[in-house]
């Protein structure tokens, strides 16, 4: 038992390297990809949002096909396995001649979208069998130090590839299918994940298709706490989709600076979650998201005061930080205050918040660039004023709850 669950946990490391080179890949390159085929700010809006939102919707049946299917193991690895050959096929659309074409790589976006996530509760629950609840942090940390390290190596050599050869068919038809084989191979490591015969963690019953959107009892703050981030970010998707825009169109920063300042954040995003690790394991989940509700309405502000590439690297580096707070408190929430048995349930609920959060962030946010690029020079800016405002409102909502202790068996036993 003890050898697979060790054989369980580097094959979930070698999953996430290999993953985090496919999100490197298609969350750095998906809209210059769709700007390379004549996408508007629009468009632009829907290739970031609608596969979020199609994406959420999928979180609904997670608990219902562990249930169908009695394993979390089954349904990550087709998920997967699905959503390597959706990239696979939006590779293709590169060489497409149709005035379709960016609509086609669009599905292929949203299928790889809802694959993503109908893989994640289910393979967050199928965790949860392995990692006692004082090392889960420590473990993590090593972990996302691996995939952060991974997604800049892979972003950092596609934006040299598009640097060196410019923006061709060939090259993002490179970049996608390199992004395909990666999940391919991720898929394949799923494989060599163990999964308890006991199935302790499987719902003995399923709950039905809607969540639990205004508990009682000793999960009703637990669900305040999900609101807030529903609120954080969401006012975070107002701006995030048109970052790229900003970047390139408005600041003409070149690919290499593009991806440093599109990848540096999120790159110490996790490689400092050992850090917060540590301090989760001594002080809780909800300890270490009073650091992320506190510290990312302070980005958003930092950005509107130069446009200058060293000082916004800087702030980038902040927020690497402070979303390394909000990765690590928002991952182990679940496994601390739900038992296991219902962790796939509100692992969904949790991933469903913030996959609204981010559609109807994305599309509000679509509107209000257009309407305030009939009157502005840089529409971005005004978008992350308003964005700044809704994160601090997100923070007030949080206050309240930032000394909620755990009621459940971490281990859910």
């Amino acid at each position: 038992m003890l050898s697979k669950v060790k054989t369980s946990m580097r094959a979930s490391v070698k999953d996430g390297v290999f993953w985090a080179g496919m999100f490197g890949l298609v969350e750095n390159y998906s809209v210059p990809f769709a700007l390379y085929m004549g996408a508007g700010p629009l468009a632009v809006g829907i290739l970031r949002s609608l596969p979020v939102f199609t994406a959420s919707i999928t979180q609904i049946f997670a608990e219902f096909f562990v249930y169908f299917f009695k394993s979390c193991k089954k349904v990550v690895f087709w998920s997967v396995f699905l959503q390597a050959l959706s990239l696979a096929a939006a590779s293709f659309c590169a060489f497409s001649q149709s005035k379709y074409s960016l609509w086609l790589f669009i599905f292929f976006s949203v299928m790889y979208a809802c694959f993503g996530g109908l893989s994640s509760a289910p393979w967050f629950t199928l965790m949860g069998e392995y990692l006692p609840a004082d090392s889960r942090g420590r473990f993590f940390g090593f972990r996302n130090r691996l995939i952060g390290l991974s997604y800049f190596i892979f972003g950092v050599s596609a934006s040299l590839l598009l640097k060196k050869y410019g923006e061709k068919s060939w090259t993002f038809f490179l970049i996608f299918f390199l992004a395909a084989a990666a999940r391919f191979v991720s898929s394949y490591y799923i494989t060599k994940m163990y999964e308890s015969f006991k199935r302790f963690h499987i719902p003995a019953t399923f709950s039905g298709l809607f969540f639990p959107l205004f508990e009682r009892g000793k999960n009703r703050e637990l669900s305040k706490i999900f609101y807030s981030i529903f609120i954080l970010l969401f006012s975070t998707y107002l701006a995030a989709p048109y970052f790229s825009i900003y970047i390139l169109k408005d600041l003409r920063f070149d690919y290499g600076r593009y991806i440093i300042l599109s990848s540096i954040g999120q790159f110490l995003t996790w490689f400092l979650m050992k850090n917060w690790g540590l301090m989760l394991d001594r002080k809780g989940s909800v300890k270490v998201l009073n650091y992320a509700f506190f510290f990312i309405p302070l980005v958003a502000l930092l950005w509107l005061l130069s446009r200058n590439f060293y000082y916004l690297l800087a702030v980038e580096i902040f927020s690497g930080i402070a979303w390394g707070a909000y990765a690590a408190g928002s991952t182990a929430i679940v496994y601390e205050y739900i038992p296991a048995a219902l962790r796939t349930r509100y692992n969904s609920f949790l991933i469903f918040l913030a996959s609204f959060a981010q559609f109807s962030g994305s599309i509000i946010g679509g509107v209000l660039y257009e309407y305030f690029g009939k009157t502005q020079q840089h529409p971005f800016l005004f978008l992350l004023a308003i964005s700044a405002a809704g994160r601090l409102l997100a923070l007030k909502f949080f206050w309240p709850l930032r000394g909620l202790k755990a009621e459940c068996n971490p281990n859910g036993s």
